[in-house]
């Protein structure tokens, strides 16, 4: 594990502004220990949450790995409710899911122009924690119970947003927060891959933005982990949002290969 300094968090903050593919929990409360599974991870200009569900394996989102890697640097995972340069972090090699794409939607829109967006960050030592996250059974989202259950959504993302010169740009504290949220279906016009959650902001529930892919949806508070974060429709953390479902044989498979 080591320390890193304060300049290299802020420069990613201002770079990953500029990354529409990483979606924050705006209007979501602070976390602090109530997932500690839950983590961030930078590499260059990029960063990301996403969940340990074993003491080696990370998991995020596969346009987050695949954006670690072509960075070139070293990828860093904290699990510090309040990440900063002051955070231990710990070093990890960033997995893609095989067929991984995520090209211009084309007319198509999203996640149209997205698959398999599935990835893990296996960590150089292990991080003992009183609780990992853990993976659903097959089909899990499929199921009636699943329409009915409550949602946890957990990430270290924007947690607000200013009007500036050019546009609106987000408000970074790197603070993990959670939102609640439901679900609205599994099976839409771009198969089952992805779950759709509602991110409409009130009535206690928040909405995901930039920094939050690959953080995970909870199912009611934890720990298993539904799905990840994966692309929405709008940058300002409102209306629905595709998740990457991880109770998928596919999905599975592909994580499993690392515990």
């Amino acid at each position: 594990m080591r320390r890193i300094l304060l300049p290299f968090i802020v420069a990613i903050a201002s770079a990953a502004a500029l990354v529409p593919a990483a979606f924050p929990i705006v209007n979501g409360t602070p976390d602090g220990n109530a997932h500690p599974y839950v983590g961030i991870a930078v590499s260059g200009d990029w960063f990301c949450s996403g969940t340990l569900i074993s003491p080696t394996v990370f998991v995020t989102a596969g346009h987050c790995t695949a954006g670690f890697a072509a960075t070139g640097k070293p990828t860093f995972v904290t699990f510090d409710p309040n990440a900063s340069g002051d955070s231990v972090y710990v070093r990890g090699t960033p997995h893609t899911m095989a067929g991984f794409f995520d090209v211009p939607p084309k007319g198509v829109g999203l996640p149209g122009s997205v698959g398999n967006d599935l990835g893990v960050v296996v960590l150089d030592e292990p991080v003992a924690l009183a609780s990992y996250g853990q993976l659903p059974s097959i089909g899990f989202l499929g199921a009636p119970a699943s329409r009915s259950a409550t949602y946890t959504l957990v990430g270290y993302g924007a947690q607000d947003w200013v009007s500036g010169q050019g546009g609106r740009f987000p408000i970074f504290t790197f603070e993990r927060t959670r939102a609640s949220s439901r679900l609205v279906n599994v099976a839409n016009a771009y198969g089952d891959e992805f779950a759709r959650f509602s991110t409409s902001q009130g009535d206690g529930r928040g909405g995901i933005g930039p920094g939050d892919s690959g953080g995970p949806a909870l199912v009611g508070d934890g720990p298993t982990v539904a799905a990840v974060g994966s692309h929405g429709p709008s940058l300002f953390a409102d209306g629905e949002v595709y998740f990457t479902r991880l109770d998928t044989e596919n999905a599975l498979a592909f994580i499993r290969q690392f515990l």
